[in-house]
């Protein structure tokens, strides 16, 4: 009798581990303890980011943000000698530190979203024949991002994100010959930028 009490026990067990084998989420490719670099460009801005996993479905990134530009005005006088009439230059970094989350979307598909916080530096310069005023701004803030990777092999994968960030920034401007000053701040944010992502993992 006691053999045949056990008997339904002894076939509930496989049929329990197959159910569970059956409802297995599929495993992403990537491990504990493994590093990627990340590269993105998008509207504005370019960055290099680095990753640290922690398992196989979550890292850490650390990604800086940079941005600049530069623009000289010149005019011949009637000599045709080039005179200098005015420059605008600008310089951008931001960097952001986050947790992010991988899952699997399709055969050789990583999905992903992070959450952050980010901070940043922006410095202005305009200059003409007569004034010239420049400013410094300091941003401080909580960003988001949603995107998935295409892993061309096991090592190189690219793919597109979406990002959004909630900000708060201060800027301190001073304006010369006249030794004028302003300090202005402001909350507000970035909506949705896209970027293209080139990931090298190692």
């Amino acid at each position: 009798m006691r053999t045949l009490s056990l008997l339904p026990v002894a076939m509930l067990v496989p049929l329990s581990l197959f159910a569970q084998d059956s409802t297995a989420r599929p495993q992403t490719p990537f491990r504990r303890g493994q590093w990627a670099t990340q590269f993105s460009a998008g509207s504005g801005f370019a960055s290099l980011g680095f990753l640290k996993f922690r398992s196989p479905t979550r890292a850490l990134l650390l990604d800086l943000r940079i941005n600049g530009a530069h623009a000289e005005t010149l005019s011949d006088d009637s000599t045709g000698s080039s005179q200098f009439v005015g420059l605008s230059s600008a310089a951008f970094t931001q960097l952001r530190f986050g947790w992010r989350r991988y899952g699997v979307g399709a055969p050789k598909v990583a999905t992903h979203y992070t959450f952050g916080v980010l901070a940043g530096f922006d410095h202005s310069v305009e200059r003409s024949t007569t004034s010239t005023s420049q400013s410094n701004g300091w941003t401080g803030g909580l960003f988001g991002d949603i995107g998935a990777t295409y892993l061309v092999t096991p090592n190189l994968g690219l793919g597109a994100l979406a990002s959004a960030s909630l900000t708060y920034a201060t800027r301190v401007s001073e304006f010369q010959p006249f030794g004028g000053k302003s300090h202005t701040w402001q909350i507000g944010g970035t909506a949705v930028n896209a970027a293209l992502v080139a990931t090298l993992f190692f």
